[in-house]
């Protein structure tokens, strides 16, 4: 791909306007978490029966393990330690762990087995998946991405990041969705090479500094939320590889808001190469710019699961806010 000056644009913008960089790449995602995600639990056999942290510790899948008897972790490494500093002198440890919005204490069994010990947890300390860039703030050198924040697979919470960087990513294929069953992006990516960081996980989207801008990036006035009309607009993002399309879709509602929301816009696909190829909306889309009237208006969030033609964007203003508040 030939490297090209960014093509900004050279028309007088309004006093509150400013030129944004539109995003549109799909991008793999690492997520560092600040501790440890239960992934998962087993049943550990013991001489009083079977011990399982979820029935008998009343720890759930998603939640975050921060500490372990009072002691900060942030890896496996740091929470297998202190496991092993008490095997043969303590049954049980305290652990404090988030769910949600609530932090809780928690006793967890630590079973000897040979000159190990089992807990019945699966954990991890990091999440990786794929989205797509919303847009780049070449006067804060910040990125704004998915449009809504990255939870652990229960839904249990947003994660807290302790770090985490985007990679360049291409799009293998796509499963297709139907009504009731949304698809998804298929996606290859190295944790190699990151093309930016991530700081923040928020309800409104992760948001980083990104490395250098993309080649080939197009330059777009922000449109402010009062701007925004319904009919004709598109969405930019990838389907194949790594070259981004433009798609036609119909803004059938949009709120006004006074405070941030994600479902600002309301739309419907009406771009027949879009929906032959993906059914509608599909998972990795989240992020995908919203152009209205050539102006960057919003991101896709969301997919109406029992109608997968139609979805929802958060106004551009929110992100660009939100990403300038770090």
């Amino acid at each position: 791909m030939k490297l090209l000056l960014l093509p900004f644009l050279t028309t007088l913008l309004t006093p509150n306007a400013f030129p944004l960089v539109v995003g549109g790449q799909n991008v793999g995602i690492e997520i560092k978490a600040d501790g440890l995600i239960v992934s998962g639990t087993y049943d550990v056999k013991t001489p009083q029966g079977l011990y399982n942290p979820s029935v008998d510790s009343h720890i759930e899948v998603g939640d975050l393990i921060y500490e372990v008897e009072r002691q900060r972790i942030h890896d496996v490494s740091e929470f297998g330690n202190i496991f092993r500093s008490v095997l043969g002198t303590k049954k049980e440890v305290d652990i404090s762990l988030k769910r949600k919005d609530k932090t809780f204490h928690r006793s967890l069994r630590v079973i000897p087995v040979g000159n190990t010990y089992k807990t019945g947890l699966y954990i991890k300390e990091r999440l990786l998946g794929i989205g797509t860039v919303s847009f780049y703030d070449p006067e804060s050198h910040r990125y704004g991405a998915l449009g809504h924040e990255i939870s652990d697979h229960a839904g249990n919470a947003v994660i807290d990041v302790q770090g985490g960087s985007i990679y360049t990513s291409s799009v293998t294929s796509v499963k297709k969705s139907y009504d009731g069953t949304p698809g998804a992006k298929v996606a290859d990516f190295s944790c190699q090479n990151p093309i930016g960081t991530i700081y923040a996980n928020t309800p409104y989207g992760i948001y980083g500094e990104y490395k250098t801008l993309p080649k080939d990036a197009i330059t777009l006035e922000m449109a402010e939320m009062e701007e925004a009309h319904t009919g004709h607009a598109e969405i930019w993002t990838v389907l194949s590889g790594a070259e981004i399309g433009k798609y036609s879709i119909d803004i059938t509602h949009l709120e006004s808001q006074d405070e941030m929301g994600i479902k600002g816009i309301t739309f419907r696909v009406d771009d027949k190469t879009l929906l032959n190829t993906t059914g509608g909306i599909v998972a990795g889309m989240s992020g995908s710019p919203i152009i209205q009237d050539n102006k960057l208006l919003g991101a896709v969030t969301h997919v109406l699961v029992d109608d997968v033609d139609h979805g929802y964007g958060i106004y551009m203003e929110w992100m660009v806010e939100k990403a300038r508040s770090f």
